[in-house]
């Protein structure tokens, strides 16, 4: 990878890094939602939410496995992965903490 090869990658990555933001938009949406008493249309949402999240990762997983790309498109690919994991990871801790009857937007 060159040197400007290198920077556009690194940039890319702080936009990827950016998502973060996004979510936290979408967290307080929820967290509106769960105030309005709307909890089994929120888990409802969510769960139909995460299923098409995991299938999509578990397809583009598999592709990016068998990429024999290494330069900057495997290192985006490596990071949408490991962010889409996070997310997924995420809000699947939230489904559970509605399930238990709890309120996991009091943090």
């Amino acid at each position: 990878m060159t040197a400007d090869e290198a920077r556009y990658t690194q940039n890319m990555v702080d936009v990827l890094i950016s998502r973060r933001w996004l979510a936290k938009v979408a967290r307080d949406e929820r967290a509106l939602r769960f105030a309005n008493g709307k909890v089994q249309d929120l888990l409802d949402d969510m769960v139909k939410w995460l299923v098409g999240c995991i299938d999509r990762w578990i397809a583009i997983a598999s592709c990016i496995t068998a990429m024999e790309e290494t330069g900057r498109n495997r290192v985006m690919a490596d990071c949408w992965l490991h962010w889409q994991a996070r997310d997924i990871f995420t809000d699947s801790e939230e489904v559970k903490t509605l399930k238990n009857g709890e309120n996991p937007y009091c943090t």
